[in-house]
């Protein structure tokens, strides 16, 4: 039986709806544009780009849409399609909204195979983009570790042989009667080829994948050596350095070596951060309770301008003990705190470069420690970092 015109309209607009609605269940941007780049159809994904139904969009070129002087970067891809009549893919990170894209065109053709309008899906491809570089620098890290795992090996035997050296010196120094601050001055070189070995063995054991020596250390001598041999740093000069533990018995559980270098980190850190007649404070203090705010890699805001961000394990043991470095500096810019602990992100207030690894590795030795790090910044008022870790029972 013949259908009526009735259901045969009918059945035209159903297929209609049903082909709309998978139109609109693009998540990706869809555009139909004609050879003057106007608008013939759009999905309501493209219309949420400019706020408005996929029906405001027709008869308008994307130009007038984004309100923009010249020509968005796709059109350029659209009319390379026109002229080939051959589809196109790009990445481009140029359009008049923020992100990374990936932008694709196919060719409508008449029954003659001329052009008539050019399909064109945008996708926002900003998150595979991010995880793209982020695998490389993880390659580039893999290849810098075997290298320097290659390297620590050799390089720590010249670190002995300059060792023992030195070792003779004091001796002979000690035996000719040379003036007991020269004396000291070589012991001191010494200690620090000592630590610098200590370095390079640790590379090496990082390489391995060994676990840090952890033991009862006490808060008092770690700080002291630190802050001693920082004061003979160029640094130093016209700041305030202080250091307070108290009670000065206190005992943490951690690897004096590991901890050491993390607190020379942040005081040098510190130190460039702070101009002359600033000052740099070194506390320890046993805490009652461990930080429990989960960490997470967005700063939030605490008051008055003052933004916090935490990293490392979720809880420490308890009972607890927090080393802090405060000082009176520069601060931290909250859009930096996110990158902060970033390989290979340096910001210092000269303008300088630094290596960039300096607080990467620190945070990977406190968490291998037990621990976390709490960072406190307000932009020009000074930053405080604050490592907590088991206390020694």
């Amino acid at each position: 039986m013949a259908e009526s015109a009735e259901e045969l309209f009918e059945r035209v607009a159903g297929a209609r709806r049903e082909w709309m609605a998978c139109f609109d269940a693009i998540t990706d941007y869809v555009f139909v544009k004609a050879r003057d780049l106007r608008v013939v159809k759009a999905n309501r994904a493209a219309a949420s780009l400019f706020s408005r139904h996929p029906q405001q969009l027709i008869g308008h070129t994307c130009q007038s849409l984004y309100g923009c002087s010249e020509p968005p970067a796709d059109e350029a891809v659209i009319a390379e399609t026109f002229a080939t009549r051959q589809p196109q893919n790009v990445d481009i990170n140029c359009l008049p909204i923020p992100g990374e894209f990936h932008i694709a065109t196919y060719p409508l053709l008449d029954d003659s195979g001329e052009v008539v309008a050019v399909v064109e899906f945008i996708r926002d491809v900003s998150e595979q983009k991010a995880l793209q570089r982020q695998l490389l620098q993880s390659a580039r890290l893999a290849a810098v570790g075997e290298l320097a795992a290659g390297v620590a090996h050799n390089f720590g035997n010249i670190l002995m042989g300059v060792g023992g050296s030195l070792e003779v010196m004091i001796l002979l120094a000690e035996k000719e009667g040379l003036p007991p601050r020269m004396v000291e001055r070589i012991r001191m070189m010494h200690r620090e080829l000592m630590r610098g070995d200590g370095i390079v063995k640790r590379l090496l054991s990082f390489a391995r994948d060994s676990t840090p020596s952890i033991r009862a250390v006490s808060p008092a001598e770690v700080i002291s050596s630190v802050v001693s041999l920082c004061q003979a740093h160029p640094l130093c000069r016209g700041i305030d350095v202080t250091w307070d533990v108290t009670p000065p018995e206190l005992s943490v559980l951690a690897d004096p070596t590991q901890l050491r270098e993390v607190l020379m980190n942040l005081l040098l850190n510190a130190l460039q951060a702070t101009a002359q007649g600033g000052s740099v404070r070194l506390q320890a203090r046993p805490v009652p309770h461990s930080d429990t705010a989960p960490p997470g890699s967005r700063p939030r805001h605490v008051s008055n301008g003052t933004h916090r961000l935490a990293l490392g394990v979720a809880r420490v043991a308890e009972p607890a003990i927090a080393l802090s470095v405060a000082d009176t500096g520069c601060g931290i810019a909250e859009e930096d705190l996110p990158r902060l602990f970033t390989p290979f992100f340096s910001r210092r207030p000269d303008g300088s470069q630094g290596t960039g690894l300096g607080l990467c590795v620190s945070l990977g030795m406190v968490e291998s420690m037990g621990g976390r790090i709490v960072v406190e910044s307000r932009t020009g008022h000074g930053t405080t970092f604050t490592i907590t870790l088991p206390a020694a029972s």
